[in-house]
């Protein structure tokens, strides 16, 4: 056995063999075999999803073929070959031989090769079954959706009891199909992530999980922090190895000349060893959100030596810092201060590899622009970068599984839900972006009788096995649950809803709305024969949501263009969120300690919640959230009751305006500013009222600042505005916003 070599790793990808599966063909026992003739097999690009191939969408079994030589530095080493993540069910073999299966789409798995692997000339097949989940979807027996247009099969259809584990991949509202019957067409598939073979010597660091701990004396931060590294070490030998385990603990993305280090001696016995590793560092940087401070992080790297040769070592990074959740309050602090989450739902895409680092890193660097400062993970799990990048811009991510809607509540169904529950939290642990856990969205939502029990079954021992793995971070069981609400006013809830009526929660995990994208985006998704007049049937199942749009966005559907119908449901979208946000941050910790815009992007080539389209087109909503999500935030609170938000707001002449002027201060200081505000007519140049009024803002706060009493005027006919500006003591913008209402 060769030592003194380390970690080495080749990668298998680029072009693969495929042929598609012929369950008729009992040919196919012979697919693993070196001998088999794969002449007529086709080529394809991996990593890749099927569905963005000439495979398209397709449920079921594609079988995949590459051969490979073994490199001079590998052999002779402990050689082990890893998928980063197959969607869905794996089964391996090589050189005629079968290594194992797995199960799940987002996890890396991997196999010990070392006694099959050959010199060259490798032969490696794939079978990568993504089948259609055999649950019943059922007609919702509702008035609201009978009545609607569309035929029968396109009418709202509740899945009975998921089973394939792999939330909005394969279920939910966005995606081709929408809730139709065909809800999971468009199906996602095959080997999505990298393809590598790992050299290491016969002492092996399987996994490292890293704790750290802010140290207090007398319940006051000393300034110092413990680091914890559990390591799993195999020892791949039949004897007993002394070996030698190496800690190098530095800055990675700060300037500091500090190295902290701790080695010692370990006994391993064939098989699995769990040793714990921990350090201090004396004065410690932590990471913090971007807009709380700096997202500080450190590098561990461990090297695993027998007689000062290194057999394995790992690179870690990773940051210090302390998220809490009151469960009394459902606020959030950070590094003890208290932090509101101005939030947003991401997505990349539903066939994740397309999906690149760069358009990450400028989805992430428009968010920061938007100042956001937390991004909600909702029923899937993202690629590595994704979260490596929100380590390092200070992003705190709130993490979902992958279960939304109607699941099963059967012992088997937890069983393998439990091993893919534990995958997660062990993947993305040790990213400092992290702040809290979801075990699944909306387990309660369920249009059918005889709900299973996913939140009492299958949400508790989900909560049980991510407690087990991460016993640090808040574990949330499910929406509608501990606090936590979802608000889609004009879209799954009635947009007459009187807000200062309903129940709110401190985490609203969803708000927003939906709309129709451009013109120019809409012809790509929507065949041109179904576009206009509209075909329901195909709208819907591009995610229109007829019934919805008539009760709840209340969309005026007898309007006679496609273009004035794509403006009335833009604009619709735009005011609903502007004013949704405004709401919700008049409420800051009374009691609102995040908000989550559902949601940045769509996922597919559908009719989307998204504010920026398929195609990377921004809709209105985008511009009308950014102006309302600044950190100072000026807003009015009008005197209407009901107080419904999204549409048109009328006094007559004769009638008191109230309007509260609250502002918002998300900063951790104080700020001296000065708000200038006008009540004005819009067709002309007359102002009715205005004041200019120098303030000093609480730090993390919103207040009420002003209130303005206006008689309306019997001579007031039209459109007003309340035009409010906040600028520092340098004349800099902070907060720029208006209120719209008319006098009719």
């Amino acid at each position: 056995m060769k030592h003194g070599y380390g970690r080495k790793i080749t990668e298998l990808n680029g072009t693969w063999l495929y042929t598609l599966e012929n369950k008729a063909d009992s040919g196919r026992v012979n697919f693993p075999k070196p001998e088999h003739d794969r002449s007529a097999w086709q080529k394809m690009n991996i990593p890749n999803n099927w569905y963005l191939t000439e495979v398209g969408d397709y449920d079921g079994a594609v079988w995949f073929y590459r051969s490979f030589d073994l490199s001079e530095e590998m052999k002779g080493r402990k050689v082990s070959l890893q998928f980063v993540a197959v969607d869905y069910i794996a089964q391996v073999w090589l050189n005629g031989e079968y290594l194992g299966s797995h199960e799940g789409y987002f996890s890396p798995f991997e196999f010990d090769i070392s006694d099959t692997v050959l010199a060259s000339s490798n032969c490696l097949v794939v079978r990568v079954d993504s089948p259609r989940d055999p649950t019943e979807y059922i007609l919702v027996d509702d008035p609201n959706n009978l009545s609607t247009p569309m035929s029968r099969p396109y009418k709202k259809h509740w899945a009975k009891d998921l089973s394939i584990v792999k939330g909005h991949l394969i279920d939910a509202m966005h995606r081709p199909g929408a809730m139709t019957k065909f809800r999971q067409d468009g199906n996602t598939g095959g080997i999505w992530q990298p393809v590598r073979l790992i050299a290491r010597g016969e002492t092996q660091i399987s996994y490292a999980k890293v704790y750290s701990k802010i140290v207090e004396r007398n319940f006051v931060p000393d300034g110092s922090a413990l680091v914890s590294i559990d390591l799993e070490i195999t020892n791949t030998s039949r004897e007993i190895i002394q070996a030698e385990a190496e800690l190098l603990v530095e800055a990675e993305n700060f300037n500091s000349d500090e190295q902290i280090t701790r080695s010692c001696s370990i006994e391993l016995q064939p098989g699995m060893t769990i040793r714990k590793l921990v350090v201090t560092i004396p004065e410690v940087r932590l990471w913090s959100t971007w807009d709380t401070g700096k997202p500080n992080l450190y590098k561990a790297t461990i090297r695993l030596k027998q007689k000062d040769l290194i057999d394995d070592h790992r690179e870690i990074i990773f940051g210090v810092k302390n998220i809490q959740h009151d469960d009394a309050t459902g606020q959030w602090t950070l590094n003890g201060s208290k932090l509101f989450l101005r939030g947003m739902r991401y997505y990349s895409s539903m066939y994740l590899s397309e999906i690149s680092s760069i358009r990450m890193e400028k989805d992430l660097m428009e968010m920061l622009e938007m100042n956001i400062n937390s991004i909600r993970i909702g029923s899937h799990v993202e690629l590595d970068d994704f979260y490596t990048l929100c380590d390092r811009m200070g992003f705190l991510v709130w993490q979902n599984f992958p279960l939304h809607y109607c699941y099963s509540d059967s012992d088997e169904l937890i069983e393998r839900a439990g091993i893919m529950m534990r995958d997660m939290v062990r993947m993305l642990h040790n990213h400092a972006c992290i702040g809290m856990w979801s075990v699944f969205k909306e387990p309660q939502i369920y249009g059918l009788p005889n709900m299973p029990n996913n939140y009492g079954r299958l949400c508790e021992i989900l909560y049980e096995t991510g407690k087990t793995v991460d016993p640090i971070r808040w574990m949330h069981k499910g929406d509608y649950q501990e606090g936590v609400q979802n608000l889609m006013t004009g879209c799954c809830q009635p947009g007459d809803l009187d807000m200062k009526r309903i129940r709110i929660e401190p985490n609203i995990v969803e708000f927003g709305s939906h709309a129709l994208p451009s013109r120019k985006s809409l012809e790509k998704i929507i065949p041109k024969k179904d576009l206009w007049p509209p075909n329901w049937d195909v709208w819907e199942y591009y995610c229109f949501f007829y019934d919805l749009q008539v009760r709840h966005t209340r969309l005026d559907l007898s309007l006679d263009s496609l273009d004035k119908l794509i403006e009335q449901s833009q604009k619709i979208e735009a005011r609903t969120i502007k004013e949704q946000i405004e709401f919700l941050r008049q409420r800051k910790y009374a009691p609102v300690g995040s908000m989550y815009l559902y949601y940045w992007n769509d996922a597919a080539p559908v009719i989307g919640s998204g504010i920026v389209d398929y195609f990377g087109e921004k809709l209105p909503a985008y511009y009308s959230m950014k102006q309302v999500y600044t950190p100072v935030l000026a807003s009015l609170e009008w005197n209407k009751d009901p107080y419904i938000i999204g549409y048109d707001k009328f006094w007559k002449p004769g009638d008191l305006f109230v309007g509260k002027i609250w502002i918002n201060n998300d900063f951790q200081r104080e700020l001296p500013v000065t708000l200038n505000w006008a009540l004005r007519h819009m067709d002309s140049t007359s102002t009715e009222m205005e004041r200019a009024l120098p303030l000093t803002l609480a730090k993390d706060s919103a207040k009420v600042v002003e209130t303005i009493h206006w008689q309306v005027p019997q001579r007031a006919h039209g459109s007003y505005t309340v035009q409010m500006l906040v600028t520092d003591e340098n004349g800099n913008t902070l907060s720029e916003n208006d209120f719209l209402f008319i006098i009719a």
